[in-house]
This record gives structure tokens, sequence and C-alpha cells, in this order.
């Protein structure tokens, strides 16, 4: 079962890997739109206002700003490393098997606003862009759901949702086997923030160390992650106990 993750705001800083005007992304389908974004957004980083402004910055953003000037120059790392935050801290991909590992590379997917849809093992390099960010003359949502019109058929198996609506609504998955999941307080039913994350991550540790291939599995790898799941119909509801 393929598993599609959102990214972080957070993110490690550094990399050892070849800079990106060294390296192809995969799924050079998607490289028109993005040269076109990272185009459009090199013109709003010549201006220090415009470029808070479309990158949604706060104080002391100068580090950002310089990293985003030397994006194409910057070292890279695989994104799985890269993204940090409370969701990939539970997921803690050091400590995976290798079984487990081998899963992220075939089966695990990253939701970028700036370079579309990763292969968790794909290289990336530290940027700052999120689905919220606004680049003049660009239509994120547009741009990225005609970019992945190739990318989809490409994808093989049912696909398992875990993005956040915000990062779903910049690609929607086609008409296929596919499961959105939604985080609920066990006691109180209500949607979650912080353990909503926590319990993404955990799930997903769970789903790749126990190879998890069907929506019928779901309730069992839930179990494992210490959470209750149920489906209704394409909704997968994770339920997070007090204490957790």
């Amino acid at each position: 079962m393929l598993i599609l993750l959102p990214p972080s705001e957070t993110k490690r800083s550094g990399g050892v890997g070849i800079s990106m005007n060294r390296q192809a992304i995969i799924w050079a389908a998607l490289d028109p739109a993005r040269d076109l974004l990272i185009q459009k957004l090199s013109r709003e980083l010549k201006s220090k206002t415009k470029a808070i402004a479309a990158l949604k910055l706060g104080k002391n953003p100068e580090a950002d700003l310089l990293a985003m000037r030397n994006l194409m120059q910057a070292p890279t790392m695989p994104a799985i490393e890269r993204y940090t935050g409370t969701l990939y801290d539970a997921l803690d991909y050091q400590t995976l098997s290798d079984s487990a590992k081998q899963r992220v590379r075939t089966n695990l997917f990253i939701q970028s606003a700036l370079f579309g849809l990763l292969p968790a093992s794909e290289h990336i390099p530290y940027y700052r862009f999120s689905a919220g960010a606004k680049v003049p003359g660009v239509n994120l949502a547009k741009l990225w759901q005609q970019a992945h019109e190739a990318v989809w058929p490409r994808m093989i198996g049912p696909i398992l949702d875990m993005r956040s609506k915000s990062y779903a609504a910049l690609n929607p998955i086609p008409d296929r086997e596919s499961y959105f999941v939604e985080v609920l307080d066990a006691k109180s039913g209500k949607a979650l923030n912080h353990f909503n994350k926590k319990a993404k991550g955990a799930f997903v540790r769970a789903a790749l160390e126990n190879n998890l291939e069907s929506a019928q599995q779901i309730p069992e790898i839930a179990k494992l992650a210490g959470l209750s799941a149920r489906q209704l119909g394409d909704l997968i509801e994770l339920s997070v106990p007090e204490g957790f």
C-alpha cells in the first residue's frame, strides 16, 4: 500500500548529496512545473519584503531567505531525513529495520508544495515553502494538479492519504482506490493537532515495519501503534487514546 505524507515546516539544514543543479529529481514530468515555480519565486526573492510575504516568514527570516536564494546550489539529503517535527520524530526513520527502510524507498511519498510529490528517499535541499505560500502569477493547486496527471498512473496500488487537508488540496488523488486519514481523540471524537502528527508518525512506523498491503490490515496496524481505527468507506478514522 502506498502512503502519502505531508511535509514539515521544520527541516534539518545542511546535507551531503549532489545539489539540484547537478541532479534530476525523479519524475521528469514534474520538471516544467518545478522550474516555473522556482523561476517565479526567484523574482520575489530579489526583494526582501516581497519574499517575506510570499514565503510567509516570521521574525529573523535572513537564514531562510539565504537558503532559498541558494536553493539550486545547496547540498541535499533524502526527504525522509530532511523533514523533522512531531510526525517525523514519531516515525523515527533512522531506527527502522532494514526491511522497513526498503518500504520507505518503494511505498512512502511526501507532498511538497515546492517540488510536488516526492519519493521519501528523494534528495532535496533545505527550503522554506508551504502550501500557504503565495507566488504572483502562480496558482499552486492548478499548477500541481495539471503536472501530476502524468504521475498518478505510475503509482501502482491502493493509496493511504495521510496528508493534511491543505496539502491534499494541492494535488487531489484521481478516481482510484484511496483512503483519507483523519485523527480523532478517542474520548471526545474531536480532531487533534499535535497528537494528530504523533499518531500519524506512529502509525506509519508500524505500517512500514509490518508491511501494510491493504485497507483490511489498518485496524491491526493501528493497534500495534497504540491506536484504534475504523473504516467508513474511503475515510479512515484513527483514534488516539488518553495518555498516548
